[in-house]
């Protein structure tokens, strides 16, 4: 650990080669090492800890790094050393090295997040370090520092002290500025995204890497659990890097729920007042990012600034010589801001939703496709907030939406449909009023074919079909002109996945079935919709009305578990809704609904398990039917109740929602 950088080369490489294999080993498995190693382990900390005062950069990197993985499994030997470390990591925090000084804020964040009570004796200090490498020259180390506040303002109040807690109070007037400094791009990333905008704005198509992979959550009924892989959608920036920026924001708005407002806002104020102020337009894109990420900490108390704040940042939305990355946040950031707005539709200010709408839809049509997207998500927040309060908008909103469509492009489409399908989930039966399903539905459905002409299984596809699905559920028989048209093009979706999986020997991924998903969930649409008028629906189809109950029983019995729970719910809502159009083949749904109550696949369980209630309900007055699967029925519904349901290892599984949808049935 002594060699230099002037030293015995076979030595300096020894030294390098046996610290990167211990790196190595400690990063896959610390514990076992331990365990391993014997009573020589007790000498590798003391060994590792001379790391730090070696000249050559490599050493104290590879050291720092060694011990770093030793933190979560905490040895003895390492508690013993403790304050040699920790005076080791003092030693190194104004290494010359940037690499260094990340290592050592990275020690740092992780004993904070790991091992806090090594820390509260010196949380002053360490404190005082971290706010100054919040602001290092080195972004990398810069990024490493401000993950302790975000660290920080995540803690469980049992483990932040009241020490350390008032400590960071008092630094928030110096902490600040430095969060709001971090959010404002350098100019180096300036100049990229001015690049980016240039291309964002062509007529090209968009590229792979920035369209996220498309993706089709199923319908779990009654009592299931619906995974969200999609995040909260709460991100304003283009990207998924994570960098100063965000995790500026990120400790933000952590520290504004912790601290609130009467001690955040005092030091933020006057800084959000010269940032917004500023001539400089990424300043003020700062600015708003700052605003929107103490929206939910602070919103009761910004509320007395709104009056201000919101006509600046529509204006910053709908000014055409904004920088799209100004309109992007200031879109992103009225969202943020949303129940205020609804708040004064209640108190008196009814066009204030109105303006609102213009500003977000006089924008839709930017020719920036990052624009689009924020305008559309901005717009989604909108209505799930506003709710049926943005009923007398809808006609201008809708024709803006469908025009569109012939301007976006993959990744803007996707975030339309979305919005378009968030629209009908929201606002309900009020969208098939009037004129406006002739205004929703054909420009939709063209486009639809459109794009199965092209390619029947584009991912894009799945998207409009959702929004289809959720369209023709609330807007009920008023959907009946293209209800043929929609069935035979869900049908036809499922006919051509089946058969491009059929080719593939069972050598595919479970993903690649999600268009069979999305059809059955828009045939869902249509059966909860149409209600009564199915089964005439099902008789008007030329194409694939005698084959539709064979299709199901075979979506039954698929391989994927996400077909057979969108079969299940089809199912149910069948004979809950049409229960003549299953009769024919009841006693094969039913069989197989029977053998899909497999605790291993809780949705499908769940979605089977209540298909078999809703054909129990069907058959109160004719349980003749029933007879021949009662016991069958009753074994696989008292081993749920009983929760005797076991995984491949023998050990209980516990799925939310099964005993509750198991009692119903039976």
């Amino acid at each position: 650990a002594t060699a230099g950088p002037d030293g015995d080369a076979a030595a300096a490489a020894a030294l390098d080669g046996a610290l990167l294999t211990l790196r190595k080993m400690l990063e896959d498995a610390p514990k076992e090492f331990e365990e391993k190693s014997g009573p020589a382990f007790a000498s590798l900390i003391p060994l590792l800890l001379k790391t730090f005062q070696c000249p050559a950069e490599k050493v104290k990197k590879e050291g720092l790094r060694c011990i770093n993985n030793l933190i979560e499994t905490l040895p003895a030997g390492l508690v013993v050393h403790m304050n040699d470390y920790l005076g080791g990591l003092s030693a190194m925090a104004a290494d010359a090295s940037w690499e260094v000084r990340r290592l050592v804020c990275q020690a740092i964040v992780t004993m904070l997040s790991l091992r806090t009570e090594y820390l509260q004796p010196h949380f002053s200090a360490i404190s005082e370090f971290i706010l100054n490498a919040t602001a290092d020259e080195s972004e990398d180390v810069a990024l490493e520092a401000c993950e302790f506040w975000l660290t920080f303002a995540s803690l469980e109040e049992d483990i932040c002290s009241p020490d350390m807690y008032g400590y960071v109070q008092q630094m928030l007037p110096r902490l600040m500025p430095a969060l709001l400094k971090g959010m404002v791009y350098v100019e180096e990333k300036r100049e990229e995204l001015m690049d980016a905008n240039a291309l964002d704005e062509s007529n090209a198509a968009d590229r792979v890497q920035d369209v996220a992979p498309i993706f089709h959550s199923s319908s779990a009924k009654r009592g299931g659990d619906e995974s969200d892989e999609e995040g909260n959608g709460d991100d304003p920036d283009d990207d998924n890097e994570w960098n100063v920026r965000k995790c500026s924001a990120a400790s933000l708005d952590s520290l504004a729920n912790m601290y609130g407002p009467e001690h955040i806002l005092p030091p933020l104020l006057p800084l959000l007042q010269e940032s917004l102020s500023h001539s400089d337009p990424w300043v003020r894109e700062a600015g708003l990012l700052a605003l929107g990420a103490v929206a939910d900490g602070c919103e009761d108390s910004m509320s007395e600034h709104m009056g201000q704040l919101h006509p600046f940042m529509m204006a910053q939305l709908t000014d055409a010589s904004s920088i799209p990355q100004l309109k992007m946040i200031a879109a992103w950031c009225l969202g943020r801001y949303s129940h205020w707005a609804v708040g004064q539709v209640h108190n008196g200010q009814p066009d204030i939703l109105g303006k609102m709408t213009e500003a977000l839809m006089g924008r839709a049509l930017d020719v920036n496709r990052k624009v689009q997207v924020a305008i559309c998500s901005a717009f989604g927040v909108l209505v799930e907030t506003g709710g049926d309060l943005l009923t007398p908008y809808l006609e201008p909103v809708y024709r803006t939406l469908v025009q569109a469509l012939n301007l976006y492009h993959t990744r803007s489409l996707v975030t339309l449909f979305d919005v378009m399908g968030s629209m009908a989930d929201y606002l309900g039966p009020i969208i098939g009023e009037g004129q406006l399903p002739t205004i929703i539905v054909p420009p939709l459905q063209r486009f639809w074919h459109q794009m199965a002409r092209n390619n029947p299984l584009d991912r894009t596809i799945m998207p409009l079909v959702e929004c289809l699905a959720s369209t023709a559920l609330v807007m009920g028989p008023n959907y009946q002109p293209w209800a043929l048209q929609t069935f035979d093009g869900a049908m036809s979706m499922i006919e051509r996945c089946l058969m491009h999986l059929s080719t593939m020997d069972d050598n595919y991924f479970d993903e690649e079935a999600d268009p069979i998903v999305c059809a059955s969930d828009l045939l869902d649409g249509l059966v909860e919709g149409l209600d009564a008028n199915f089964p005439a629906l099902l008789s008007s189809s030329t194409r694939y009305g005698e084959h539709f109950l064979g299709v199901l029983h075979t979506l039954t019995h698929h391989d994927v578990a996400g077909v057979r729970m969108s079969a299940f719910a089809l199912f149910g809502d069948l004979a809950r809704q049409a229960p003549t159009v299953i009769q024919p083949g009841m006693n094969e749904l039913l069989g197989g609904a029977i053998i899909c109550i497999d605790a291993m696949f809780p949705s499908v369980c769940n979605n089977a398990v209540w298909s078999i209630g809703e054909v129990c309900v069907k058959c109160e007055n004719s349980p003749d039917s029933l007879q021949p699967f009662a016991q069958d029925i009753v074994d696989a519904l008292i081993t749920l109740l009983m929760g005797n349901a076991v995984n491949s290892e023998g050990h209980a599984l516990v799925v939310p929602g099964i005993a509750e949808n198991a009692a119903a049935t039976m």
